[in-house]
């Protein structure tokens, strides 16, 4: 499928389906917690749209779903940031966080490349961060700018549902889609529409 190329949206506008998956399909993909994680995002979206941040739609979620503890899997670089985050949180759940270099292993013992050749540098390490918080039994986790690849490995080992609270992106700070949205970013990457200049 080539669904950002797309120019009518039929299937948000008219309902119309693209695929050779049905409804029947559908029904059968979300049933017990995939079914209530659909129902509490419905609301969430639906009393919440534009009016509260990401962070409190978190909340929001959770509370929907009756979540009593809460992870954060977070990127050392954002340790303030994920202060705060973690003060919010506390106000309504019991929440555990780990940071990435949890463990303190350094680079070299895996031949992981470094930023700073013959330095020591400590690795991340977002499986045994997936692992801790199982330990912990939370319910729910956020991830707070892990790396690209790493957010990818913390969510195939978390064992519970995972959402992305903050996108690391240290040039755009933190907001990916910064890149999209300004003039000068889509011609550095080569996506600037035709019709700009």
């Amino acid at each position: 499928m080539k669904c950002a190329k797309c120019t009518h949206r039929k299937c948000y506008l008219e309902g119309q389906n693209c695929t050779k998956i049905g409804l029947t399909d559908v029904k059968e993909a979300y049933v017990n917690e995939k079914l209530d994680i659909m129902k509490a995002a419905a609301c969430t979206e639906g009393r919440f749209y534009n009016n509260l941040t990401r962070l409190e739609e978190t909340v929001e979620f959770c509370k929907m779903m009756d979540y009593k503890k809460i992870g954060m899997a977070f990127c050392i670089g954002l340790n303030q940031e994920a202060k705060l985050i973690e003060e919010y949180f506390s106000k309504f759940f019991e929440v555990y966080s780990v940071c990435c270099k949890v463990c303190g292993i350094a680079k070299d013992n895996l031949n992981l490349e470094q930023i700073k050749e013959g330095a020591r540098e400590t690795m991340c390490n977002p499986i045994m961060q997936a692992k801790i918080l199982k330990d912990k039994e939370i319910d729910f986790c956020v991830t707070i700018g892990l790396c690209v690849g790493h957010d990818a490995l913390f969510t195939g080992a978390s064992t519970v549902p995972t959402s992305c609270l903050v996108a690391k992106d240290r040039v755009l700070a933190h907001n990916p889609l910064g890149a999209v949205y300004s003039r000068y970013w889509r011609r550095k990457l080569g996506i600037n529409p035709s019709d700009q200049v």
